[in-house]
């Protein structure tokens, strides 16, 4: 299997996995997924910022900038850059790990 075969399986197993959360939790039509790519750190701290549902999904870092544009497409969502600004210039780039989805109207207060 190629990583593009394996990218398009994981968005796909994804992208159904949203549609069922969604469903089971009472989705308006107006709701929508907010898609990102996250650090173990990051998604720990966008679990504890909005309400459930958010799902998150274990990616290899070689297939996941590709995942992630799948999954876009698919949420017919445009991709937007992620701006890493660190406060030390010399410290390692993240390493991204996670897609997670979320829904911006559900934040935790």
């Amino acid at each position: 299997m190629t990583d593009e075969q394996t990218a398009h399986y994981k968005a796909s197993e994804y992208i159904y996995d949203l549609g069922n959360t969604a469903l089971e939790n009472g989705f308006k039509p107006d709701e929508h997924w907010e898609v990102q790519m996250a650090t173990a750190a990051e998604k720990k701290a966008f679990e504890k910022q909005y309400y459930y549902p958010t799902v998150a999904t274990s990616v290899l870092p070689e297939l996941l900038k590709a995942t992630f544009a799948l999954v876009k497409t698919q949420l017919n969502q445009v991709m937007k850059a992620q701006t890493v600004i660190s406060s030390d210039r010399f410290a390692p780039e993240p390493v991204y790990e996670y897609l997670v989805a979320f829904n911006l109207n559900r934040v935790r207060r």
